[in-house]
This record gives structure tokens, C-alpha cells and sequence, in this order.
């Protein structure tokens, strides 16, 4: 795992590993805090255990291997036990890890936790959309200048952020592969600020290859190297 500052554009670590080395995700990042999750067996989406990292103090602050993480509210941990039937759910306290009260199966008041979680402000975030063929002339335009023909082209997505479009497509190469590109425009001036292959040689296509957080653009290129620019 690897952490940065992308206010100061500083690392904070690099190549950390926990004792499980593969099968492990992040459930959630929380007050500077990583919630870590294992998964119940190799070839299982289900999670298991509770793990909780301090970055700024670079050690496990407490972990639960009974319990499954299900939410975070208000300094509450959420999570759960399963049982043959049905699941019972714990509130654990984020700093210590201990159980602070137990909720069983009460569904109306976990509904009524999650229900709170949506209502979560996730503006600073934006993420591209499919391309549709029916958006505004001039983003169609751009699009236009930058692939020229479009009978080649596959799995565009697209990002309005200000006067600038950031779009990600796949196009077909001579050897039937797919090389997928990542461009850059100014709508308005119509001019190019960024174009380059950030997969080459694909058998499929790689979506969700970019999203905005605020005013930083974080590119994912080769599937292994992220690339952070600022937009102004």
C-alpha cells in the first residue's frame, strides 16, 4: 500500500505491507485512520476481520478477527457477526476497538444508520460518465477533433471539470488489440493539453481509468503507476 499528501505532493509511506500480504482492502479511510478488511477465503468477495491503521502514527491502532466491518458514523464502528441465520450487529468505539453496545438483529436501526450514510457529501469527487453520442455540440466536437473516426473507437468516458474536458477511450489496433488513451482539452480554445496511451496492446477495455478529487486529476496508468496533476 502506498499513501500520499496530494495537498503538499508528498509521500507518507511507500511498500507497506500488513501480515497478510495478499488477500486484504481497504474498507474505508477515516479520520486519517485505513479500516483494513481480509477476505473470508481466496476466491470469496465476503470480508472479514476489522484493522485499523494510523498514517500519521504508522502503527495498528486495534483489529477484531470476530467481527465484519459494515460502517462508520460519529466515532461508531458498525460491524457484524454472522450467524446460521440472519447476522448480529456490534457498535465498536474507532479509538479502542471496544464493544460499546450490541444491536443484534434490529434492522430498523441499522436502516436507519444507513440511511444517514447516504446522505453523505461526496461533491468533492467527480467521476466520468459514458459516453452517449448526445451530449452538447461543443464536447462532441472536441471528441471529434481528437479521434477522428469514431468507428474504431470503444468505452469512452468522459469528465467535464470547468473549461476542460478529460476523457478516457479505447481504440483498435492493426493486430486487433486495443491501446487505451487518455486526453486532455480546453473546450472553449479547442486546443490539446494532454493525449497519451495509458494501456497498450489491451485484449479489454479498462474503464474507471480517471476521477477528480477537487481539483486534482488522478490517472491510473499501465494498471500499476497513479498520476496526479492539478487542475487550474
Amino acid at each position: 500500500f502506498h499513501c500520499y499528501d496530494l495537498a503538499k505532493g508528498k509521500s507518507i509511506f511507500k511498500n507497506f505491507q500488513l501480515e497478510e500480504k495478499y488477500w486484504i482492502g481497504i474498507e474505508k479511510i477515516y479520520q486519517d485512520k485505513i479500516i483494513f478488511h481480509h477476505f473470508a477465503k481466496p476466491d470469496m468477495p465476503e470480508h472479514k476481520k476489522i484493522i485499523v491503521y494510523d498514517i500519521l502514527e504508522n502503527k495498528i491502532l486495534w483489529q477484531n478477527n470476530d467481527y465484519t466491518f459494515l460502517t462508520i458514523l460519529d466515532d461508531k464502528v458498525y460491524a457484524f457477526r454472522k450467524k446460521f441465520e440472519g447476522r448480529d450487529v456490534y457498535i465498536l468505539d474507532f479509538k479502542t476497538g471496544e464493544t460499546v453496545a450490541e444491536l443484534g438483529s434490529n434492522a430498523k436501526e441499522v436502516n436507519e444508520i444507513l440511511q444517514k450514510l447516504n446522505n453523505e457529501d461526496y461533491s468533492d469527487y467527480s467521476d466520468p460518465e459514458n459516453f452517449t453520442g448526445f451530449e452538447d455540440e461543443k464536447i462532441l466536437a472536441t471528441i471529434n477533433k481528437e479521434v477522428g473516426n469514431m468507428e474504431n473507437i470503444n468505452n469512452l468516458e468522459k469528465l467535464v471539470y470547468n473549461d476542460l474536458l478529460l476523457f478516457n477511450y479505447h481504440i483498435k489496433t492493426k493486430n486487433n488489440s486495443l491501446d487505451n488513451v487518455f486526453a486532455v482539452y480546453n473546450i472553449d480554445k479547442k486546443k490539446k493539453l494532454l493525449s497519451e496511451i495509458i494501456n497498450k496492446n489491451i485484449t479489454l477495455f479498462s474503464p474507471d481509468s480517471f476521477f477528480c478529487y477537487k481539483n486534482n486529476l488522478l490517472l491510473l496508468k499501465n494498471k500499476v503507476e497513479l498520476i496526479s496533476y492539478k487542475l487550474v
